[in-house]
């Protein structure tokens, strides 16, 4: 599916169709800088553990990614932009309110859009991030070039087929151009945080879940790169979505639920 945004990029999108009753909050996906919806949850395996949950599951390729359109103007990328994209789908999807679980930028992405848009926000899962700032020491004139965390991931990202190397550069400098403000913390949704122990993108995931009242969890020798796929992180947090798992602070095995 697509929708054409107002300033002309088109979007696609992903959206399965809920196994159970029509009250059941829909599930948004958001993936991370450099990826897609397929790379990112279909291959993960985190479509078919949500809809075998019997939950609709949607997820957009961002703007700039996958088979969406690729902008090459850094104010394409503005926080701003993406949430207006998301509102815009959901209007066009007929859909009031969603749970969102993003994971890196896409986590930016859902506390954007919790924050600015809380009737349409249920519960948020937050995952492979924190406050920190995720372009600290990175030269965004020529990402990749340097050995920050960022230029990492932009240097791995940048060479995967079928991605825009100009519009992933862009993308991170539109949104370093709004650095992530955890003032105020989120405040009216249910908050889980979730990370890779190896995971340096991450820092002060733990801080950040205290100050929104959520949770934290914390997945073993995972790294930013490899925590996405884990069994642990999916059951954590298909037992926030379905509230089993709740803020009771039970750990869920292998992962660790750090108390917050």
């Amino acid at each position: 599916m697509s929708v054409n945004l107002a300033d002309g990029v088109t979007m696609r999108y992903f959206d399965a169709p809920a196994q159970t009753p029509e009250n059941t909050v829909p599930v948004l996906l958001l993936h991370g800088f450099g990826t897609d919806f397929d790379m990112n949850w279909r291959a993960t395996g985190w479509t078919q553990a949500l809809e075998s949950a019997g939950l609709r599951v949607i997820g957009p390729d961002l703007r700039g990614h996958g088979a969406s359109d690729k902008p090459r103007e850094s104010d394409a990328y503005l926080p701003e932009h993406f949430v207006a994209d998301l509102v815009a789908m959901l209007d066009e999807s007929g859909v009031e309110r969603v749970d969102v679980v993003g994971y890196s930028m896409g986590s930016r992405l859902a506390w954007e859009l919790a924050r600015s848009e809380p009737d349409r926000v249920g519960r948020v899962v937050l995952g492979g991030f924190g406050p920190k700032n995720a372009f600290e020491g990175t030269d965004l004139a020529d990402p990749g070039s340097g050995d920050t965390a960022f230029d990492v991931v932009y240097r791995t990202v940048a060479a995967l087929p079928g991605n825009d190397a100009a519009a992933l550069a862009a993308c991170a400098r539109g949104q370093a151009a709004r650095p992530f403000e955890p003032d105020p913390p989120l405040s009216g949704s249910p908050v889980l945080l979730v990370s890779g122990e190896r995971d340096a993108l991450a820092r002060g995931a733990a801080e950040l879940a205290e100050r929104c009242g959520g949770e934290y969890v914390e997945i073993p020798r995972r790294d930013h790169a490899n925590a996405v796929s884990s069994k642990a992180f999916k059951q954590a947090v298909l037992d926030f979505l379905t509230d089993r798992g709740g803020s009771s602070g039970t750990p869920v095995e292998p992962g660790v639920v750090k108390p917050v």
